[in-house]
């Protein structure tokens, strides 16, 4: 730094003026064609098949190489040595790196969610004990929107850390819904009734494999079990269709879902 500071000052100012304005227009033309560069840049990246969550990332280090390469220029021609500009630029890099170690980290972490695509804007996904819609991806986080409209910022090292679970990237999901009833019930009624809910459900996939039978037989209760797929966008829908839907039907035939209930019984010697 001491260098550079020296050598500047060895240039008198009646120099230092004459020298400036052919620097100033280098720099002009510099940023201008920086500007020029990046139009060109941003109109290649949307029309190529890159992931749309990358276009930033590629453009925004695209152009602070542009930048710095301006700041080695700009530099020679005010004959600022540019191997102390560039040791100084390192040392200060280095503290620079040491005091955000956390933020390199998520940027590195950002670098690997964008090279190797577990999930994509738009999905909806499980991570670092969240779940959410992909809003966006930047350089340091990831960006999850919640079903209740809560807008959650995790650190992209937690997410790469986490085990992802991606609800968006088949086109087709499974929905299970089950039922504890009561061991009097009739077995074939039962089965009849939350067929009946199946085949009268407009976005359930009748094409598909249809899953209804009593699957466990447990303490107190037998368990019926309906699995049933759909498109993924309509899971929630029929989830929440079939579980409230066929609990009604259970009422209205008079099948009874049992509570949790401890039978005492005394006897008297």
């Amino acid at each position: 730094m001491e260098e550079i500071i020296n050598q500047i000052s060895k240039l008198g100012f009646v120099d230092f003026a004459k020298g400036l304005l052919p620097v100033l227009i280098v720099l002009l033309v510099c940023l201008i064609l920086i500007k020029g560069i990046m139009k060109v840049v941003s109109r290649a990246i949307k029309k190529s098949k890159i992931e749309r969550s990358l276009h930033t990332f590629i453009e925004n280090t695209i152009k602070a190489i542009l930048y710095f390469l301006t700041i080695l220029i700009v530099a020679d021609m005010l004959e600022i040595p540019v191997t102390s500009l560039l040791a100084t630029f390192s040392v200060v890099g280095l503290a620079a790196s040491l005091a955000v170690q956390d933020t390199l980290a998520n940027l590195a972490s950002g670098a690997t969610i964008l090279a190797t695509h577990p999930f994509k804007a738009g999905d909806f996904i499980e991570a670092a004990n969240t779940s959410g819609t992909v809003k966006d991806i930047n350089f340091t986080h990831t960006i999850l929107t919640t079903p209740d409209n809560k807008i959650i910022h995790i650190p992209n090292r937690q997410v790469v850390d986490a085990v992802i679970v991606n609800y968006s990237e088949q086109s087709k999901r499974r929905v299970d819904v089950s039922f504890g009833l009561d061991y009097s019930v009739d077995d074939k009624k039962v089965k009849e009734i939350m067929k009946a809910a199946i085949d009268n459900h407009p976005k359930i996939l009748k094409n598909e494999d249809i899953f209804v039978k009593a699957t466990a037989y447990k303490e107190s209760v037998i368990e019926y079990k309906a699995m049933v797929w759909v498109n993924s966008d309509d899971y929630w829908d029929v989830y929440y269709d079939l579980l409230n839907g066929i609990k009604e039907d259970f009422d209205r035939n008079n099948i009874k879902i049992p509570h949790n209930q401890l039978d005492v019984h005394l006897y008297h010697g």
